[in-house]
């Protein structure tokens, strides 16, 4: 498990931007876990079987895809998420929210 310095230098963001990204993905799984969780019908243990029983995959994808951190976290500047420095599109969004939701805060 990478501490969120590794987590940082490795998607060339700051370590503040790190532990916001963790606090926003924190914030919008506190408010879709329980309509996702409604969506199985075996419940939460179905939910995270589809992932592999990887909760960082699962929160990274469910709280990253279409933007909902942006929608749940509106106070937020999070364009970094998405968008590069040059403009173009991160590709590595959600490996990027996979380290931060696994990094220790060393």
């Amino acid at each position: 498990m990478a501490t969120i310095t590794e987590v940082a230098e490795k998607f060339n963001i700051t370590q503040a931007q790190v532990k916001e990204l963790r606090s926003a993905m924190s914030r919008t799984w506190s408010a879709v876990y329980y309509d996702l969780v409604d969506c199985f019908e075996g419940g939460e243990r179905e939910m995270y079987k589809l992932y592999g029983n990887k909760e960082s995959a699962l929160v990274a994808e469910n709280t990253l895809d279409a933007d909902r951190v942006t929608t749940f976290c509106p106070d937020m500047e999070l364009d970094w998420v998405y968008k590069l420095e040059d403009g173009s599109r991160r590709k590595d969004v959600i490996a990027l929210g996979e380290a931060t939701w696994e990094a220790r805060n060393v």
